[in-house]
């Protein structure tokens, strides 16, 4: 966090330190403002003591007050942050704890805390509490040199880790304040990951940035989060599935003043109903961890926010050759140029920086949409391959790599499963031995569950499982999702 940030959040612990910063939805619990400073100051005190300034710490556990603290102790230490929530398989804590050669895991949340986590130091920041009070905020004062590493589906084929700068982070909390008009007597649900862009954004950066209120809630369970909708909530950042359950139990004449959703798309029906049962402006927002915010609006009006440029780039057959071209209006893959731009992917500690896949210095999202000459911005769809489970996205080809391990499956494709218009899940199609058999394919069935169990995060554990005897491929044997889909599709009864 960069130096505007810490510097922004320390600006509103003068102005009110009694005054609450998070409101522990479960527990009951409130936080000031100076509490969380305090923490974050004996932290770093810590964190100096254990760890080179050129560190990559591991931030683990859910949001909340402990979160702050140990996100404002690793980034005002100018070191490295990794932010992994609880969510995160133990397999893919692992392998991001090696690739990064990660110095130190900090733990938020001891009910949560990684019990067969790799040998080095560890901290946890409900300890750090009893450290000195905030008068060694200048431990804070390292922030322009931080940066962050956050998990990204990748626009095509595997994830990816994007690596973002301190003033790509001050930038992007500045926008996110600014367009949501955020002020210090807002509150704000919080119910989203942590470890991903749209939680670390809407549930920190641009609330610790305007001082305002976060109620946390790891996770959005409806009656919990319905009562603190009613009860004090100004500002909803959800997802399409989220909105429309809370659509049902609506309460007309609360605090609420805007909701919106990201992930992806917000249907208008589900936009139309939460306006209703809430009388509350509704909209939606589009971004990417790349990049930050790029559109938001109220009533379908989507528009790039300030200091981001969206174009569209051609649809071509790159393998044979052809070229995309960009052009300022029309459809096609909307490609984005940003002043909150990530530097780029670093999937390895050492590994070179890669910018990722740019066309006319425009960063190529592999989303599909038109944009059109009065400014306004249209999803249409997706030309890559992950789809959204939650607002959280599904990589097919990883949740393939691991159900791959089962020794009877010959071939293994994973497509979204719609179940409503704004719920989707997993489900896995494969090619097995002894498939023939209705007891294999139950016995394959169960082994594939409890995989998914053991290895996967619960949004990318499959539903349903199919069989077929081959799986449609071209010619050149690459897999037809398309087609696939529309198969299992016409299985169904």
């Amino acid at each position: 966090m960069a130096a505007e940030l810490i510097a922004d959040f320390i600006a509103s612990v003068d102005r009110g330190p009694d005054r609450p910063a998070i409101l522990d939805i479960a527990s009951g619990r409130t936080t000031t403002r100076a509490g969380i400073l305090r923490d974050a100051v004996a932290l770093a005190e810590r964190l100096d003591d254990l760890a080179p300034e050129d560190a990559v710490v591991m931030l683990h556990g859910p949001g909340g007050a402990a979160y702050w603290s140990g996100l404002l102790a690793i980034f005002g230490t100018g070191r490295r942050l990794l932010p992994v929530g609880v969510e995160t398989s133990a397999r893919d804590r692992a392998k991001l704890h090696a690739a990064h050669r990660v110095d130190v895991v900090v733990e938020t949340d001891p009910r949560t805390s990684w019990v067969d986590a790799p040998e080095g130091p560890h901290l946890h920041v409900d300890a750090a509490s009893i450290g000195p009070g905030t008068a060694g905020i200048d431990r804070l004062g390292r922030g322009g040199t931080a940066s962050l590493l956050l998990r990204s589906s990748g626009t095509t084929g595997r994830p990816s880790v994007a690596l973002r700068t301190a003033a790509a982070l001050d930038r992007v909390s500045k926008t996110l304040a600014g367009i949501l008009e955020l002020q210090d007597d807002d509150e704000i649900l919080a119910t989203l990951p942590m470890q991903h862009a749209y939680g670390i954004e809407h549930g920190v950066f641009a609330p610790m940035r305007a001082g305002a209120i976060v109620r946390h809630q790891a996770g959005f369970d409806l009656g919990p989060g319905v009562e603190a909708l009613g009860n004090g909530v100004t500002v909803f950042p959800g997802v399409p599935v989220t909105l429309e359950a809370a659509a049902r139990v609506g309460r007309r004449g609360s605090a609420l003043r805007l909701a919106y959703s990201a992930g992806s798309s917000l249907p208008a029906s589900v936009r139309e109903g939460f306006e209703a049962a809430w009388d509350c402006p509704t909209g939606n927002l589009y971004g990417a961890t790349e990049l930050g915010t790029i559109t938001f609006g109220l009533g379908g009006d989507d528009r790039a926010v300030s200091g981001v440029s969206v174009r569209v780039a051609s649809v071509v057959d790159e393998d044979a050759g052809e070229t995309p071209v960009t052009t300022e209006t029309g459809g096609g893959e909307l490609v984005v140029r940003s002043d909150a731009m990530f530097a780029g992917y670093q999937d390895t500690r050492d590994a070179i920086v890669e910018p990722g896949r740019r066309i006319d210095g425009y960063f190529r999202t592999g989303d599909l949409g038109t944009v059109r000459e009065d400014g306004r911005v249209e999803i249409t769809g997706r030309a890559k391959i992950q789809f959204d489970v939650g607002g959280l996205k599904v990589n097919p080809t990883e949740v393939e790599s691991v159900l791959m391990e089962h020794p009877a499956i010959r071939e293994v494709a994973v497509v979204p499963l719609p179940l409503t218009e704004t719920v989707t899940r997993v489900r896995v199609v494969v090619v097995a031995d002894g498939a023939d058999d209705p007891a294999v394919r139950i016995a394959i069935q169960r082994d594939l569950a409890q995989i998914a169990k053991r290895e996967l995060a619960p949004h990318q554990r499959p539903r349903t499982c199919d069989f077929l005897d081959e799986l449609p491929r071209t010619l050149t044997g690459k897999l037809l999702r398309g087609r696939l889909m529309e198969m299992v599709i016409g299985t169904d009864g």
